[in-house]
């Protein structure tokens, strides 16, 4: 299939899902009545990066052995979604499901993103998901199989990684990027402000090259709602932000 056949049966998914914007989403159960968002707006100057098409990174991400990761990983997870998007979701790195998939966000976190995104009209069809290390951060790589074995990207890692990520960017060009989490906001802004204080603050990611800056919205990881369901009300009001940005 053509790649723009492949856009437009992505398109006509997208169009035929029946989303609610209802604060009653079956995501939303356990959060709290009412918090305001906060509002900023900083800057942050990313190294240049390598360039190509969505598909032509992926193949180099496959290839790339950069770092330690490269040989330990089961395969490298790009990231999925539409190449057109208007919407970046940036996590932090792929966990066991998604090193034995190949795909982004597939546990129970990306289950919850999945409802997250729906609960504003968006779907994995019309945004971009990626992650800041493309391979499995393991703390034993000598057992790739073993459950709870995840653990955060070290800075080596998300260095050596993170032209791959800024190319993508450049590539897609969205109008938005959200980060999930704090790792994330922290590699993308430079800024080492608390998620808790960071998130539903707008930002600005500048992608070099003189391109225009893009809009960046933090907000909590799913896996921090799963683990403290009072965060989701947050999320839920950085979502209506990210609506409303959308509909500019």
């Amino acid at each position: 299939m053509s790649a723009e056949l492949e856009e437009l049966k992505n398109l006509t998914k997208a169009l035929r899902r029946r989303v609610s914007m209802s604060y009653s989403s079956d995501w939303m159960a356990g959060a709290p009545k009412a918090r305001p968002a906060a509002d900023a707006e900083v800057t942050a100057s990313p190294r240049p990066a390598q360039t190509g098409t969505l598909a032509e990174l992926a193949d180099k991400i496959h290839a790339c052995r950069a770092c330690p990761l490269g040989a330990t990983r089961l395969q490298a997870v790009p990231g999925t979604g539409s190449a057109k998007a208007q919407v970046m979701f940036i996590g932090e790195g792929p966990g066991f499901k998604e090193d034995h998939e190949g795909k982004p966000f597939i546990g129970r976190s990306g289950q919850l993103l999945d409802k997250i995104m729906e609960s504003i009209g968006l779907s994995r069809e019309t945004v971009y998901i990626a992650n800041i290390v493309k391979c499995h951060p393991m703390k034993n790589p000598a057992d790739p199989e073993s459950h709870g074995n995840d653990r955060p990207p070290t800075q080596e890692e998300m260095d050596a990684c993170r032209g791959w990520l800024e190319a993508q960017i450049r590539a897609i060009k969205p109008k938005v990027i959200v980060t999930l989490g704090a790792v994330p906001a922290k590699a993308l802004l430079g800024d080492l402000t608390p998620i808790t204080k960071l998130r539903g603050q707008w930002r600005t990611y500048d992608p070099g090259g003189g391109r225009p800056p893009i809009k960046l919205l933090p907000t909590f990881h799913p896996a921090a709602l799963l683990r403290n369901p009072t965060l989701k009300l947050d999320v839920w009001n950085d979502m209506k932000n990210l609506k409303k940005e959308l509909s500019k």
